[in-house]
């Protein structure tokens, strides 16, 4: 292995909006290998912990309370990150992006352009493709003929499908439960996708942009409520505009009753053994996962296809997993405009958040009437000094990730 100063590191924050939340914890380990030594910064932030973060990390703000704040230890963190020639972290855009924001509420420049990245999250990526064909080699245990036909897409599609249930032990398991692990939040949505959710006390929030985790009925009557008028000017599915019109336009219990009369009651909460997943009645709950099967030799890939894994689900530690994870973790990190590895861009003024952060939601599909418009998540991209490594900077407000 090639040598050079390399520091492997993660971060605990607050939450996952990196426009108001804050690192509370980093830890960064000097070089790789059982001997390798740490450090660990424990941070006083001046917001309050999500209940959904506190829930992955276990941090409260008691234990935070004799620990200094950012701006006493950044000159440390800096020199830490000057030092290295190699940024090494699991699925690290996020945590590069929360230690560029306390930067930036300082006035201060955190750049890491001369930096070499490797993620392993994205190396695996690359190197373990999940095309359709990869997953039929895998669960099927051979190659299909006619690939990028439909017909024969969809066959293999079926086949690769029964092959995942049975390698994962959900093949006993009923479809809400099969459902519940490919989404598992998504008793929650309000409508066909992520943008808008009902809450654990059964109010109906912005899943998006610089008022995510808001009641939509309280911004409406706010100094705020221009945002709303702004979410109707854009591109968003129909439902969105349907909703925050009518929180414009109706009182706020005349709101929620025509919400519920409309879109249906928030589901039940979670029981007091449950994992605070909103459920509609009894949760499904999926097996432990058993040990997936060897993966063969990947075959070669269709001239000009790129066989890019799909985001994976941030709602924990984001390699891929068939447990219903918590909450907190349920979601993953979202989007704003695209920068290098540097400052952070802020937004345009004339705009109250940027349409890419709203739609973030990691290639999220939203049916409406009979058609299905597919949004891409806009992401960051940190570019390393190798141009074939870009990683993606996928965040969104509502979203976390231990």
């Amino acid at each position: 292995m090639p040598t050079a100063a390399i520091i492997v590191f993660d971060v605990e924050t607050t939450g996952t909006d990196y426009r108001r939340d804050q690192v509370i914890e980093l830890c960064v380990q000097y070089g790789l290998g059982q001997d390798a030594t740490n450090r660990v910064w424990r941070i006083r932030p001046s917001v309050s912990i999500h209940p959904e973060a506190q829930a992955v990390h276990g941090i409260s703000m008691e234990d935070l309370a004799d620990c200094p704040g950012f701006a006493e230890v950044a000159d440390e963190v800096r020199a830490v990150f000057v030092d290295a020639e190699v940024l090494v972290g699991y699925n690290l855009s996020f945590d590069i992006a929360m230690l560029q924001a306390e930067f930036d509420r300082l006035g201060q420049i955190f750049d890491l352009r001369d930096k070499q990245v490797v993620d392993p999250f994205r190396l695996w990526q690359q190197c373990e493709p999940r095309s359709l064909q990869h997953a039929h080699l895998r669960f099927v245990g051979d190659s299909f003929a006619e690939a990028h036909s439909a017909a024969a897409d969809v066959a293999a599609t079926g086949r690769v499908l029964e092959g995942m249930l049975d390698s994962f032990g959900l093949a006993d398991q009923d479809w809400d439960s099969i459902a519940t692990v490919c989404e598992p939040e998504r008793a929650t949505w309000i409508g066909p996708s992520r943008h808008l959710r009902w809450s654990e006390d059964g109010r109906p929030l912005l899943g998006f942009g610089k008022h995510a985790r808001k009641p939509i009925d309280t911004l409406a009557r706010s100094e705020d409520s221009d945002y709303l008028r702004w979410v109707l000017s854009k591109d968003f599915p129909a439902h969105v505009h349907d909703i925050c019109a009518r929180a414009l336009e109706l009182p706020g219990e005349g709101f929620l009753d025509w919400l519920q009369a409309t879109y249906g009651s928030a589901p039940a909460p979670a029981g007091p053994d449950d994992d605070g997943l909103l459920r509609p009645g009894v949760r499904a709950t999926a097996p432990a996962r058993p040990t997936p099967p060897p993966a063969p030799p990947a075959p070669p890939s269709a001239p000009g296809a790129r066989d890019r894994q799909p985001p994976e689900p941030a709602w924990t530690e984001p390699a891929p997993t068939v447990e219903a994870p918590p909450a907190a973790a349920a979601d993953a990190r979202a989007g704003a405009a695209q920068t290098a590895i540097g400052p952070a861009s802020e937004q345009p003024a004339s705009a109250p958040a940027d349409a890419a952060s709203a739609v973030a939601t990691e290639e999220d599909s939203v049916a409406t009437g009979a058609s299905k418009r597919k949004r891409s998540s806009s992401k960051r991209r940190v570019r390393a000094k190798t141009p074939s490594l870009t990683l993606e900077m996928p965040w969104a407000a509502p979203n976390w990730r231990p």
